[in-house]
C-alpha cells in the first residue's frame, strides 16, 4: 500500500480477543513498517479490533505516545451503549490523537443511523458533531492546512433495508454527500 503513495494508511489493527501484549506486538509491527516505508500508519477505532472500546484504546494510547487514530466514534457509542459522558478522559485522549475522521453517525444500539437528516437522530448527530468540532478545532490550532474526513455511511449490513426486501431505507450516496456538505459548511473558515 505504501508504494501507491497515499497520504497515510488507516489500519483496522488487531482483534478484541487478542491479549494486550499481542496487540502491542501488532502496533510495533505497524510502527516498524511505517519507519521502513516512510508511510504514516494510523489505527481505526472499530468494533472487533484492538480499539473496539474507549477504555481499552486509552491503555494503548497511554502506552504508545506516538500512536495516532482514525476516529470512528460511532463504533464506541454502539459498543458502550452510551455517548461516553462517563469516559471523558479516554475520549479526550482519543481526540488529541485523531488524524482522520470517519464521519458516520451512530447511536447507542448501532454504528449507523438510518438517515442522520431525520429529526429522530438529532441527538446522535449533535453528539458526533460536538466531538468532530473538537478535532477540527485542534487541527486549526495546530496550524494544519487540512483535516481529512471520510463520510462513511455504508451499504448493507450497515444500511438497514426495508423489512422483507433488499431495498435500503435511505440513499447511501445522498447520506455521504450530505455529510460532506454539512461538514464543509460547518468548517469553512473562508466565509
Amino acid at each position: 500500500m505504501a508504494a501507491a503513495g497515499p497520504e497515510f494508511i488507516s489500519s483496522q489493527t488487531g482483534r478484541d480477543f487478542f491479549t494486550f501484549e499481542d496487540n502491542l506486538a501488532l502496533l510495533a509491527l505497524a510502527s516498524r513498517v511505517s519507519e521502513e516505508t516512510g508511510m504514516k500508519i494510523i489505527h481505526e477505532t472499530h468494533r472487533s479490533k484492538l480499539s473496539f472500546a474507549a477504555h481499552i484504546t486509552r491503555r494503548f494510547l497511554e502506552k504508545l505516545p506516538e500512536m495516532r487514530l482514525t476516529l470512528d466514534i460511532s463504533h464506541w457509542f454502539c459498543v458502550h451503549e452510551r455517548f461516553l459522558g462517563d469516559q471523558e478522559e479516554a475520549l479526550n485522549l482519543a481526540i488529541q490523537r485523531t488524524d482522520h475522521i470517519h464521519a458516520r453517525i451512530g447511536y447507542t444500539q448501532g454504528s449507523q443511523v438510518t438517515d442522520f437528516r431525520m429529526p429522530e437522530w438529532k441527538d446522535s448527530l449533535k453528539t458526533h458533531l460536538k466531538i468532530w468540532d473538537r478535532i477540527h478545532s485542534r487541527a486549526v490550532e495546530e496550524g494544519r492546512k487540512t483535516l481529512t474526513v471520510t463520510p462513511e455511511f455504508g451499504p448493507a449490513p450497515y444500511m438497514l433495508n426495508k423489512p422483507g426486501t433488499t431495498q435500503p431505507l435511505a440513499n447511501q450516496w445522498e447520506l455521504n454527500t450530505g455529510m460532506m456538505a454539512l461538514l464543509k459548511d460547518r468548517w469553512d473558515t473562508e466565509q
